[in-house]
């Protein structure tokens, strides 16, 4: 059982274990007659309600139990390891069976208040639930119940880590939980108090203990220096703070390891050296290699600390205390506590004015999920640089998400949000870097179109869309790279028209947006518009589509009042113009005179190299033997290519 002695202001008790006057007391010294030393933890447990460290909310409430002699028959005291459970069940034990009791200031000296210190106390049983978790022994504690406690007001059942409990114990537990006779108390403390069945929780009251802050801790570790009469810089307990993680019983453990260690003074690099932590300097210059994106100087940090004794998962668990802190400064919530010091917090904003939020965010995700990765696993190591350069190649997000953003704006013909980080997106984007003359609004237009363009078209498709001989538009070979290039950028060729103050439409503009057109009419119309094409402009605001060679009978359903509706609506959303749309039957298929057998061969070779005809020829083994075509065929003959197989 573990024991705690009485406070300094009161008289020394007879336990051997109890602690010695501060005029007799040294560092580290030690019980001569008894032979034997009382660690930290144990030699300053808290004794009075006063003593408790972090929960006054469950100090008050017992407190006006107490006072108001209102005592429930169960209480539950639920929370981490070390934030004093076992400690509040002592002290309200003391409170209720003290020989001045109930109160709410045990006398501390009477043979009562002394035994229940040490946890020897006849009528406060205390019971670790993980060793005695069955059933005879919840029958066992039922037979004593009836039994009245032998010197005291109450017999009191502590019962801890009750969750490990079975459930037939529980089972067995509950007619006596409910109710017990008038002189039985029971308390329960559990780490998981998930796992008591809710029969249980009904039966008592139940108290959160929450985490200890790292301010707390470290006035209670001063306290304790000062006792110890140990000189210690408060950045140094700061650090054994954070180590802790809100556990006060771990943080006097880690203390009593730096104790033993003999140092004539507890410095930030004694706390670090004996503790295998990894400095604030260190943590800092981290995050600077992260967000500066350079993955080399990460990894050369690591590999120092690590010669340094440092643990990857320790240099983890660090870095992502700090990056907590650059996210909680990110958003503007910097009256949150934070672990960086106030020192080094100018350097921590630095970083943080130079990495993004999301950017941060996904940074943690990336190194939590690494560092529960790593546990029991033998290539730690490994895993903690593999998460490292991830964070470290990290684009910026939010620019990403811009970028997006302004796409779909485009695509739905809705209102462009402002192009607030449009250098960074051409960095990125940009193929190239040779070519610093380039005008600005080229290098815009690039970067978009490099984001949208449109996936490969088959050879009928480019050949169809190449401009032919007397169309009034250009030079055949002037035709051709124009449609390249607008292929690459088609709506921020009409963003950039619209914006020029409504240039004259040009057929070359119509035919390279021409893939958007097709994925925004939608999937039924869009097949019967992806075997049609552009053809010509009858008027600065009328579009004449036809059907590409050999597809009229699909193409012409293009034709109908509500497909050239909806293909008008389209293409105004795409082109930022009003646009009226004319459907005209293709006659590019009635060759004639001496070009009939090279054109017969054109449309042959157009057709083989169709996707549908190909795959029908690979299912079926097939092999064509007679093309004919709508318009050539007899009145009697078919009205598609034929072949055989």
């Amino acid at each position: 059982m573990s024991q705690g002695p009485a406070p300094k202001k009161q008289a020394s008790s007879t336990n051997d274990d109890a602690e010695p006057s501060s005029a007799a007391h040294v560092p580290g010294s030690r019980d001569a007659s008894a032979g034997n030393y009382t660690v930290v933890a144990r030699r300053y447990r808290p004794q009075r309600f006063e003593d408790v460290v972090g929960q006054d909310h469950v100090v008050q409430a017992l407190r006006n139990a107490i006072r108001l002699n209102r005592l429930a028959q169960a209480y539950l005291f639920c929370g981490t390891r070390g934030v004093g459970k076992t400690s509040m069940a002592r002290i309200f034990a003391k409170c209720l069976n003290c020989v001045n009791g109930p109160t709410e200031e045990p006398c501390q000296v009477c043979d009562i208040c002394q035994a229940i210190s040490v946890g020897q106390d006849v009528d406060v049983i205390e019971i670790d639930g993980a060793s005695n978790n069955g059933v005879e022994q919840v029958r066992e504690l039922r037979q004593n119940v009836s039994l009245r406690p032998s010197r005291a007001k109450y017999k009191i059942y502590y019962i801890d880590e009750v969750h490990m409990l079975s459930t037939g114990a529980f089972n067995a537990l509950l007619k006596t939980l409910e109710e017990p006779p008038p002189h039985v108390k029971f308390f329960f403390a559990t780490t998981e108090a998930n796992k008591i069945p809710i029969t249980v929780l009904s039966r008592c009251q139940r108290y959160d203990f929450a985490g200890i802050t790292p301010e707390a801790i470290v006035g209670a570790l001063k306290d304790i220096c000062d006792r110890e009469q140990v000189d210690a810089e408060v950045e140094a307990l700061q650090v054994v703070a954070r180590r802790a993680g809100g556990s006060m019983r771990d943080a006097q453990s880690l203390l009593e390891q730096l104790l033993s260690s003999g140092s004539p003074k507890l410095t930030v690099e004694v706390v670090h050296g004996l503790l295998g932590t990894a400095s604030d300097e260190r943590l800092l210059g981290m995050l600077e290699a992260l967000s500066s994106r350079d993955p080399a100087a990460a990894l050369t940090l690591l590999d120092q600390a690590a010669s340094q004794g440092v643990q990857a998962s320790e240099l983890l668990a660090g870095t992502l205390d700090f990056l907590r802190d650059a996210m909680v400064l990110s958003i503007g919530a910097g009256s949150i506590l934070l672990t960086v010091s106030p020192r080094q917090r100018p350097r921590l904003q630095a970083v943080v004015d130079a990495w993004s939020t999301d950017s941060i965010v996904t940074a943690l995700q990336i190194l939590a999920e690494a560092r529960a990765r790593m546990r029991g696993v033998a290539h730690g190591r490994l895993l903690a640089e593999l998460a490292l350069v991830r964070v470290a190649r990290l684009e910026d997000l939010e620019d990403l998400t811009e970028m997006v953003q302004r796409l779909k704006a485009l695509e739905s013909g809705s209102p462009l949000p402002p192009r607030s980080s449009a250098p960074s997106l051409k960095k990125k984007l940009t193929p190239t870097d040779d070519a610093p003359n380039r005008a600005p609004e080229a290098e815009k237009t690039a970067v978009v179109g490099a984001a949208v363009a449109p996936a490969p078209r088959s050879e009928p498709e480019r050949a169809a869309e190449r401009p032919r001989a007397g169309s009034g538009t250009a030079t055949k070979a002037q035709g051709v790279k124009e449609v390249a290039t607008v292929a690459r950028k088609p709506a921020k060729v009409a963003e950039a028209e619209d914006e020029a103050g409504g240039a004259p439409l040009e057929l070359h503009v119509v035919s390279g947006i021409w893939p958007d057109l097709i994925k925004k009419v939608g999937a039924n119309l869009g097949w019967k518009l992806s075997q049609a094409m552009p053809i010509g402009l009858d008027g600065p605001d009328v579009l004449v589509i036809g059907a590409k060679p050999g597809y009229n009978s699909v193409a012409d359903l293009c034709g109908t009042d509500e497909a050239r509706r909806l293909i008008a609506d389209s293409l105004r959303g795409l082109l930022r113009r009003p646009l009226t749309v004319r459907y005209q039957q293709s006659n590019a298929d009635a060759d004639s005179g001496s070009g009939a057998p090279a054109a017969e061969s054109r449309r042959a070779d157009q057709l083989q190299s169709d996707p549908m005809v190909q795959k029908v020829i690979e299912l079926f083994e097939a092999r064509v033997l007679h093309l004919e075509y709508e318009g050539e065929q007899d009145n009697d003959g078919p009205s598609a290519a034929q072949g055989a197989g």
